[in-house]
């Protein structure tokens, strides 16, 4: 969801995530899990054709801990988490 005002934009979203499989011959679920990210970016013209596009983003903004895999199943071998919280900032240049 993202609303915007003047040059301003405010962007939220979320993930769920559910039924990853584990245990042997992957015959059962890892837990549920739920994510949420939030971003700003504005839009700065600079002259009539170019602009300057400045962004920042959260992700995983609770920080919340969750394993994708745990290890066990056919092929997998050691347990993955998801992403930990994440601080992300972007500058681009439109020409």
């Amino acid at each position: 969801m993202s609303y915007t005002w003047n040059d301003w934009r405010l962007a939220i979203d979320g993930l769920y995530g559910n039924g990853l499989r584990r245990g042997f011959a992957n015959t059962q679920k890892n837990h549920p899990y739920e994510t949420f990210n939030v971003g700003l970016s504005r839009r700065i013209q600079l002259t009539q054709k170019t602009a300057l596009k400045i962004r920042f983003d959260v992700v995983n903004i609770l920080d919340k801990i969750y394993e994708l895999r745990d290890g066990s199943g056919i092929g997998v071998g050691a347990p993955q988490f998801g992403q930990r919280r994440g601080f992300y900032g972007t500058v681009a240049f439109d020409f």
